[in-house]
């Protein structure tokens, strides 16, 4: 099977709903948005601890691995690594024990858990072309992170099924009543799959990635060319929906929103678009094994 590069990508996807909301989100974003990076505010319901909510991502993570294929490399990880402990020392929340595992599919996504848990697919990583999109990817799940999307929607959850102080009372022991909470969701990656994060959720990701990558020392116009990038993918895709488009803005409101950032902020001479390392690592990936096969569905 041949692996799929960005204009393979292109046929996958279109948000063509979301792209009708596209004119009033732009006209909103282009009014709100200034050069400033947000500043996090968490909910009066969120009461957790740093060290709660690591234990919380950590039994997620642990269930993610179980239900997909990562990739075991040491060059591969070090590589990704290495992004990642440069963008997390400049973020919001730089205390937290931030990783990141590349998953064996070709499906283009990325994702990240409460406490800086971190992952990427190998079909997102090849549809980009440079180390600064590649850069704007992971700083917006650690703008995820910073903003503790995902751990404020997964209390939500489980408040709503009343199980949220059982969790709280066992996450500091390996008695599996957590574990078991999580399956009764349909396990990790179904439940991460409700979460549905808001369009404000994901542009403010955005820009605390932005900042991230800016503080860094990568070129943040990596977001724009990522994000013009999914806005061919949207136009050239036909009716076919890529459930990474669907669940995010459009990407021209992404791509607004970036725009007016790079018009307030100096960004310098020597910022990183690129790198050999960068490519290496993408060579790297095409001697991975082959991912498994999706279950035929009944």
């Amino acid at each position: 099977m041949m692996k799929p590069n960005r204009r393979q990508a292109l046929r996958w996807t279109c948000s063509s709903l979301a792209m009708l909301n596209a004119p009033a989100l732009l006209l909103a974003t282009e009014a709100a948005l200034h050069a400033s990076e947000p500043k996090v505010v968490v909910p009066s319901y969120n009461t957790l601890t740093d060290e709660q909510e690591i234990a919380l991502g950590r039994r997620f993570a642990q269930q993610v691995a179980q239900e997909q294929q990562l990739v075991d490399n040491s060059l591969i990880d070090a590589y990704l690594s290495g992004i990642v402990e440069k963008l997390a020392k400049v973020s919001q929340r730089p205390n937290l024990p931030y990783s990141i595992k590349l998953v064996n599919t070709y499906d283009v996504n990325a994702f990240s858990l409460a406490g800086g848990f971190l992952f990427l697919n190998r079909g997102l990583v090849q549809f980009i072309d440079s180390e600064d999109e590649l850069v704007a990817t992971i700083s917006h799940e650690i703008g995820h992170v910073v903003g503790r999307h995902a751990v404020n929607r997964i209390l939500l959850q489980f408040a709503a099924k009343r199980v949220l102080d059982t969790v709280l009372a066992n996450l500091g022991t390996n008695n599996g009543v957590v574990e078991g909470i999580i399956n009764q969701f349909g396990g990790a990656l179904a439940m991460l799959a409700l979460l549905h994060f808001s369009r404000e959720d994901e542009l403010q990701a955005d820009l605390l990635g932005f900042y991230e990558t800016l503080r860094a020392g990568w070129d943040p116009h990596g977001f724009l060319k990522l994000f013009l990038a999914f806005q061919k993918m949207e136009e050239e895709s036909g009716s076919h929906t890529n459930p990474y488009l669907a669940s995010h803005p459009p990407p021209a409101v992404r791509a607004a929103a970036i725009r007016q950032e790079l018009r307030e902020v100096k960004v310098p001479a020597d910022a990183i678009t690129d790198s050999l390392t960068f490519q290496a690592f993408k060579l790297a990936m095409n001697l991975l094994p082959e991912p498994p096969k999706h279950a035929p569905e009944r």
